[in-house]
């Protein structure tokens, strides 16, 4: 069982990214209209020559059209954003609020989540793709001895340590 904890952070396509990428095919088009060479587009905005090849010719056949983000690849998902939040509100109250003893997320235990909160049934192999698409990532949690005295350990590292440091 593939223990899971959830980080959120920007996923490679996301909507901003999308958007940036566009941004900078229309900055592309600014550079044509005002009749720069296609070499001196490829260095200012730092991009191949043949991505500049197929915004011109884009640009030319569909007009600023063409050149707007297509949204997603892939086909339209199951969850909506709707119920996407509301699988996010979820994850965020940890395993416990669903009646779990321990603090940790399993792909498993967040396929049976989101078929709760959105009537959705998942495969836990996709979870992970899913989970990846709303911007979390796999966290390994730290194991910590209840035993752990911590006292004894900032006394160790204050006094032991250093002696220990300086013989080396």
């Amino acid at each position: 069982m593939k223990k899971v904890a959830l980080k959120s952070h920007k996923s490679p396509l996301s909507r901003q990214n999308r958007q940036a990428l566009e941004e900078r095919r229309f900055k592309a088009v600014e550079f044509f209209k005002k009749g720069k060479k296609r070499k001196e587009i490829v260095q200012i905005l730092g991009v191949s020559r043949e991505a500049v090849r197929q915004w011109y010719e884009t640009w030319k056949k569909e007009g600023i059209e063409g050149l707007k983000s297509k949204g997603k690849p892939g086909p339209k998902s199951r969850l909506t954003e709707e119920k996407r939040e509301k699988v996010k509100e979820a994850l965020l109250q940890g395993p416990q609020a669903f009646g779990w003893t321990t603090n940790i997320w399993t792909l498993k235990r967040i396929t049976q989540v989101i078929k709760k909160v959105s009537g959705i049934k998942f495969h836990p192999g996709y979870v992970w793709w899913l989970l990846k698409s709303m911007g979390w990532s796999c966290q390994k949690p730290k194991i910590r001895s209840k035993y752990r005295n911590e006292a004894m350990i900032a006394s160790w590292k204050q006094k032991t340590w250093p002696a220990i440091k300086k013989r080396g």
